[in-house]
């Protein structure tokens, strides 16, 4: 509701000094007395809007946005410093949001004065040409919000009296103070950790004992050396040799049948050989006739 109340407050001032300086007061009746090139000036007084007390501090700043110039006896408002090309028509002085309109619409290069508030609550922009104003203020009061924009017409138009020395009274409203968030308690400090138990050194290990020799093994007995008698292996048909030399292939001289050998030494005669079979078989054949004949002559 504050808030609603110091709105209100600056629309209707707003409203009543735009309504003041609005075209119909330079009706033609009362063109020829205005004094085109006299000065004046434009007194700001800034007033808390509760108490009333004077608000001082902060930066208000002055812009001309029109001249005054009277054509074939009328007066007229005539774009100037640089709000030539705004595009804002200056039709309706009245419209509520013109100063703000203008205010958006003010160029980069527009000249302005710039005066800080007195301890009275007070700024006096004196030696004015004739025209229209826009005040803003740049700065804010401490403690106070900034004022809206607002447009001043010198002179202003009073009971068909030209009032060169305007006085503007814009209401101040306070800053509506906000909470500040609370303020978190501080975190309790984390308790510091117990210093870890130094891990036990490991015992050594036993040092290990040196093996005994092993026994040697025994050395296996060496195989016979292969007499004359011994056969020839199963699993070697080749161990039968030829005079002592491994030829498998070679076949026995004819008339010699001890040239075979076993494990190159001689061997009884075997199967085979004739130098002894047939003087033993002859003898043998001789004395079974012989014994036959007599048997025969017993007979």
């Amino acid at each position: 509701m504050k808030q609603i109340r110091k709105q209100l407050a600056a629309l209707l001032l707003a409203v009543a000094l735009v309504a003041a300086c609005a075209a119909p007061a330079f009706a033609a009746a009362t063109a020829a007395s205005i004094e085109l090139t006299r000065k004046g000036s434009i007194t700001v007084t800034l007033r808390d809007s509760e108490s009333g007390s004077a608000v001082s501090g902060g930066r208000l700043t002055l812009y001309q946005v029109a001249s005054i110039s009277r054509k074939n006896g009328n007066l007229s408002y005539d774009y100037t410093n640089g709000f030539e090309n705004c595009g804002v028509s200056l039709g309706d002085l009245s419209e509520s949001d013109l100063a703000r309109t203008l205010d958006d619409k003010r160029p980069a290069d527009s000249k302005g004065e710039t005066l800080t508030v007195d301890t009275d609550g007070k700024a006096v922009f004196s030696r004015l040409p004739l025209g229209l104003y826009l005040v803003v203020q740049s700065t804010a009061s401490t403690g106070y919000e900034k004022i809206n924009p607002f447009l001043v017409s010198v002179p202003l138009v009073e009971e068909d009296t030209y009032l060169y020395d305007v006085d503007a009274l814009p209401k101040v409203g306070t800053l509506t103070p906000t909470t500040p968030p609370d303020v978190p308690e501080e975190p309790d400090k984390p308790e510091e950790p117990d210093k870890p138990t130094e891990p036990e050194k490991p015992t050594e290990p036993e040092k290990p004992t040196t093996p005994e020799n092993p026994d040697k093994p025994e050395t296996p007995d060496l195989p016979e050396e292969p007499g004359k008698n011994t056969p020839p292996g199963a699993d070697n048909p080749d161990d039968w040799v030829l005079n002592g030399r491994p030829d498998k292939n070679k076949a026995p001289n004819p008339g010699n049948p001890d040239d075979w050998v076993l494990n190159g030494r001689p061997t009884l005669p075997q199967t085979g050989q004739l130098n002894w079979p047939i003087p033993v078989l002859t003898a043998a054949g001789t004395c079974l006739i012989a014994a036959g004949i007599l048997l025969r002559k017993k007979h």
